[in-house]
């Protein structure tokens, strides 16, 4: 044997060595990852969100936000009677300070309720002018705010909507009778949607929306975050998650393809709900592996049982806002194998319901159908006026509010003003020889 061989021979042991102690360390971690793992999910409890359960590891912590019912935003929060007593006349005080934008008395009408266990107080505000045109001829519409406070057992909700029809306020009173509370740690026997310490027992109008995001966490590993969004009653994008995602990559900048590397990408059918599945994980300008899971299902305008829907479970968030990506608490295996317990178990809430709640289809024309001007009007709502561009405008607004049955509107388009005629007050106006097209983009019967 030469020299050089017996001089490479100590080298090659030292670097057998090292990969040997590589591949141990590297076992040792995946084999810690899956007992981690499943010391986290030995023991799981189960969440309710909207009409949707889902199984969470018992040491995660879970919140409700953004919760939406029939144009209402409804938040809720554990309160002392004398606490929601104190604050609820602070709040009348506080609308009867100052007159509303009209100039005229803010508070309206004062109700007090007591339906169900709740007791609290209505309050209807804030009147307010909005102005656009209506069968081509200007228009008001007034609007209100209507507020509510309730408390029972302890726990005070507040139901807000900023801007309300003043003829439609009777509707806040017939959300709040569907009200009850839900005993901690239980789930919901009766059809609804539920929210956490409450739910809305059906029947529900068949045309309101409703929605409602969870948040889940573990308190001692703050860099992973898990959310369920859940909205039923909106039209489904145009776009898939999938379709989504394919554009968003082949606009990524070729410096960042490299940084990324998908996990997972498809269909995937959990419990008979169709979804798109995306998985990915990048590689920070720090060296930190950041991970992102998410499922989503596109929805249906017509089915609370099929809704949008959106999980997602992320890694890499700082303790602190602004820091640097953190390290996950867990590996890659076991962040999937996390990913697919929890995933998987979400389902439709069983109830006694003899059989689905499921909204009226709505009739007549769907958003993005056109219309010509002349034609007759298929369908109430909002439609938008394709004429104009490059500064020229059409006069009353590009959108409008036209009624079934009414002539759709040849556009009458203003040219842009110049410094001169804006001096002499002169604007000038033009027709097209051609029908204006008009397309449909907000279904609502009424004009706000």
């Amino acid at each position: 044997m030469d020299k050089a061989h017996k001089r490479a021979n100590p080298l090659i042991g030292v670097l057998a060595a090292l990969y040997g102690i590589y591949l141990l360390v590297g076992i040792g971690s995946s084999m810690m990852d899956r007992y981690t793992v499943a010391q986290l999910t030995g023991q799981m409890k189960t969440a309710c969100v909207g009409r949707f359960l889902i199984d969470l590891p018992a040491s995660m912590e879970y919140s409700y936000d953004q919760v939406y019912v029939d144009g209402f935003w409804i938040s809720g929060k554990e309160e002392t009677q004398a606490a929601f007593e104190a604050r609820v006349k602070s709040r009348q005080a506080e609308i009867d300070a100052e007159p509303n934008e009209l100039g005229l008395k803010n508070l309206e009408k004062l109700e007090t309720y007591d339906n169900n266990g709740f007791l609290g107080k209505i309050f209807i505000f804030g009147r307010n002018i909005t102005k656009g045109r209506e069968h081509g001829k200007p228009k008001e519409w007034p609007g209100v705010k209507a507020e509510a406070h309730v408390h029972a057992n302890g726990h005070s909700f507040h139901f807000r909507a900023d801007d309300y029809d003043p003829d439609l306020t009777g509707d806040l009173r017939k959300l709040m009778d569907k009200l009850r509370l839900t005993p901690a740690n239980d789930i919901p026997g009766a059809a609804g949607f539920c929210f956490g310490p409450a739910m809305f027992i059906d029947p529900l109008p068949a045309d309101l929306t409703e929605g409602v995001v969870m948040f889940a966490g573990f308190r001692d590993h703050p860099d992973l975050a898990l959310a369920l969004n859940t909205r039923a009653g909106t039209d489904p994008d145009k776009e898939s998650r999938l379709e989504r995602d394919t554009a968003v990559d082949a606009d990524m900048p070729l410096w960042q393809k490299p940084l990324m590397n998908k996990l997972r990408k498809g269909k995937r059918n959990i419990n008979g709900i169709e979804g798109d599945e995306v998985a990915e994980k990048w590689t920070e300008l720090s060296f930190v592996n950041t991970y992102g899971f998410n499922w989503e299902v596109s929805g249906t305008s017509d089915n609370v049982f099929v809704p949008f829907m959106h999980l997602e479970m992320s890694t890499g968030h700082p303790v602190n806002a602004g820091a640097r990506p953190a390290i996950s608490f867990l590996g890659e295996e076991a962040l999937v194998q996390l990913w697919d317990r929890i995933s998987s178990s979400i389902r439709v809430r069983p109830t006694g319901a003899t059989a689905p709640a499921k909204r009226e289809a709505p009739t007549g024309p769907a958003l993005g159908d056109a219309a010509s001007a002349g034609d007759a009007c298929p369908g109430t709502g909002w439609w938008e006026c394709k004429d104009g561009g490059n500064g020229t405008t059409v006069a009353g607004g590009r959108r409008q509010f036209i009624s079934q049955g009414q002539r759709m509107p040849q556009a009458l388009l203003l040219k842009p003003q110049t410094l001169w005629h804006k001096f002499r007050g002169v604007q000038s106006s033009y027709r097209l020889d051609r029908p204006s097209a008009w397309t449909l983009v907000d279904r609502r019967s009424r004009p706000r």
